[in-house]
């Protein structure tokens, strides 16, 4: 099976686009395909194409941030918000806007066209998606076109044809959400896919179906065969029944009892390391303890010293800070005065000089008419008066006499400078210097309530001997009940299958009776088969898949792990164990070896179920390291039963790690955007282009 092309119409920012994707050459060496797109460009509307042009709806969940969508009630409205969402802008103003997926599969030389349609009303509203006048899906199978319907039956043609829809995210997902992905692999949908893959879901469908038979057929048998053999026969089936129940219900309590095993083997193994830990490690702690306090101490005496002798240096200033301020705003004011006058001297002597320029003192002023001389006199007295306002009044601040007279005004400077330095330079220093004690007080506090708890160890051994020994019974307890439990199994087990011997003795000596009796007869056989080969078939099944995923995982990963093996169970989370039975869950991998448990996981469901879909991963190795993604990327190309197409940014798949998967590679595409209006653009597919 194989994705040959993906036509999007008014898809996001897809206008119009084809993706033609080709085939793996003929000896499937290469059959990677490399697609590369920037954030927002178009990698995850080519995900989302895959989704909901096969399923629509169904594969409403898988979409980010319609993932926890549950419930019939507010299903549809999701869905209907959805498909309003991805239809081109721009589109949304034509008369009729519309958008669609038109997907093309190649299987067995044949082709599988499934083209999917949703029709809007002008302004982007989507019309009625529960009938074909919003979704419309045209399927083209074996030279043969249908439009159907409704999207019900559109869904199980798709899933008659490929797959069914809840094998697709274990083929095409998104590798930032391969944990999520793998850990709902440990749930009941996803392992039910596999088995529906392998064929395991056929043979429940078919138990279920003769079984239904059976009681249909027996409400409508009304004669009485008269034979005790038979009835005796019914028992025995009865009897059969009631034992495989609890059988069943013994190998779930079994499953259980086990974990709690594993658990409590777990806990008692790290109370051993922590007791060996103790015992070990305390001796070292108390020499490190003792040599930092010793380091302490001196450090604290240290301080002390340079503390006292700081407040010994107060002395000065401290007798000084009662008169300080005084001194000082003296000083600064015959600074002042020193200026003034300096000011005023100079000043004056260009009055004067300005005085006699305009009115000399002998001879008259050169003004036309000529002045008398009372009026030379006034205007004389005016002027000198005008000009003494330059430096009268003295200014503010300005001392009234000079108090130190003997000091230049450089002197009073100094002066000031080292009365502020002696009242606040030694205050400040003092106290980082009494902060650095309190701080270095403390830790040696500290080391000491240290030294002294690691120095007697006694009470915390007894503690964990206590704790220990708690573990070992309620190991061997739970032992004890395994034992018990799987006793129960064999002897359930043994009765079941005497049961099968007497009823198939039964049944080879009784005679065919009527019509109905003898299809009775023909479908109790039927179903005994169909039983036998679910529990042969289904332990197979989840074998294998750990087998293939234990095996893919180990190629990928480098480290502690590489000794584990996978283990899958319906309702639970998968697990790594380890060889001597100890279990790692899945969630507490690092978020590298997550994405490669997932991309692992899908490689053993393609082998498992021996299906060659393609397999599509947006940012397949995104958080993982240089060395990581070099040999994932090559493992994955090399492992893929198909076709793999990848899709990727400049900054996971860039030349550099390209260039180990070059001889893989079949196609590359490069998506490049260009915007067109505020909030929307137009994708273009480049073929045979690349970073």
């Amino acid at each position: 099976m194989y994705l040959i092309q993906i036509q999007l119409r008014n898809w996001r920012s897809y206008r119009n686009a084809t993706f033609t994707l080709p085939v793996p050459d003929r000896n499937g060496k290469r059959n990677v395909i490399l697609i590369g797109a920037q954030n927002g460009v178009g990698k995850t509307s080519f995900l989302m194409a895959l989704y909901l042009g096969l399923f629509g709806r169904e594969a409403m969940h898988l979409i980010e941030g319609f993932r926890s969508r549950t419930g019939a009630d507010e299903k549809f409205p999701s869905y209907q918000r959805l498909i309003e969402s991805i239809l081109h802008r721009p589109s949304r103003e034509i008369d009729e806007p519309h958008c669609s997926v038109t997907l093309t599969f190649e299987i067995d030389d044949a082709h599988v066209v499934i083209n999917r349609r949703w029709l809007f009303k002008r302004g982007g509203k989507v019309r009625d998606l529960d009938s074909a006048d919003g979704e419309e899906v045209l399927i083209e199978a074996n030279g043969r076109k249908r439009l159907y319907p409704n999207w019900q039956d559109a869904n199980r043609r798709v899933e008659e044809l490929l797959f069914p829809s809840n094998v697709m995210p274990c083929l095409f997902f998104d590798g930032e959400q391969a944990q999520a992905r793998v850990e709902a692999a440990g749930g009941r949908a996803l392992f039910d896919a596999v088995k529906a893959l392998y064929g395991t879901g056929l043979l429940d469908q078919l138990g279920d179906s003769l079984r239904s038979f059976i009681n249909n057929e027996k409400s409508k048998l009304t004669k009485d065969v008269g034979s005790v053999r038979a009835h005796e026969l019914e028992e025995k089936r009865q009897e059969l029944d009631r034992y495989k129940d609890q059988l069943k219900e013994n190998q779930e309590a079994l499953v259980e009892k086990r974990r709690e095993r594993n658990s409590a083997e777990q806990a008692r193994e790290q109370l051993e390391n922590d007791l060996y830990s103790m015992v070990g490690d305390k001796a070292t702690d108390i020499e490190e303890y003792s040599a930092s306090m010793s380091a302490l101490t001196q450090e604290e005496a240290n301080l002390k010293s340079e503390l006292v002798n700081g407040v010994v240096s107060l002395a000065l200033p401290l007798a000084l800070s009662r008169n300080a301020r005084s001194v000082v705003c003296d000083l600064e004011a015959e600074i002042v005065r020193s200026r003034w006058l300096l000011l005023k001297d100079e000043a004056a002597d260009k009055a004067s000089k300005i005085v006699e320029s305009v009115l000399p003192s002998s001879g008259s002023a050169p003004v036309t008419p000529p002045l008398t001389v009372s009026q030379s006199n006034q205007l004389r007295g005016a002027l000198e008066t005008a000009l003494e306002s330059l430096w009268s009044p003295p200014p503010e601040g300005c001392a009234p006499d000079f108090r130190y007279g003997f000091l230049s005004d450089a002197d009073r400077s100094s002066v000031i400078q080292s009365i502020q330095k002696a009242g606040y330079g030694s205050a400040a220093n003092l106290a980082d210097i009494a902060v650095d004690l309190h701080r270095v007080t403390t830790k040696l506090e500290d080391t000491r309530q240290r030294f002294e708890r690691t120095r007697d160890i006694q009470p915390q051994l007894q503690k964990l001997k206590v704790d220990l020994q708690l573990a070992l019974d309620q190991s061997r307890e739970l032992t004890s009940m395994v034992g018990g439990l799987e006793h129960h199994e064999r002897g359930l087990q043994s009765s079941i299958n005497d049961l099968k011997a007497a009823i198939g003795q039964m049944e080879a000596r009784r005679e065919a009776g009527s019509p109905i009796e003898e299809k009775l007869d023909v479908a109790q056989r039927v179903r005994a088969l169909v039983d036998d080969a679910k529990e042969y078939l289904i332990p197979l099944c989840k074998d294998a898949l750990e087998q293939q995923c234990t095996a893919h995982f180990v190629a990928m990963i480098s480290g502690e792990y590489t000794k584990f093996k996978t283990r899958f169970e319906p309702d639970n989370e998968p697990w790594l164990e380890g060889p001597k039975g100890q279990q790692v869950l899945l969630s507490s991998l690092s978020g590298a070896q997550k994405r490669a448990f997932g991309l692992a996981f899908t490689l053993a469901v393609a082998g498992v179920a021996q299906t060659n879909a393609p397999i599509v991963i947006d940012t397949p190795v995104g958080n993982m390291d240089s060395q990581y993604r070099a040999r994932v990327l090559q493992y994955v190309s090399e492992a893929a039963p198909g076709q793999v197409i990848f899709l990727s940014h400049d900054e996971e798949i860039d030349e550099r790690y390209a260039s180990t998967i070059r001889a893989r590679i079949r196609k590359e595409f490069l998506v490049e955007f260009e915007p067109v209006e505020d909030g929307s653009g137009v994708s273009t597919v480049n073929e045979d282009s690349y970073f």
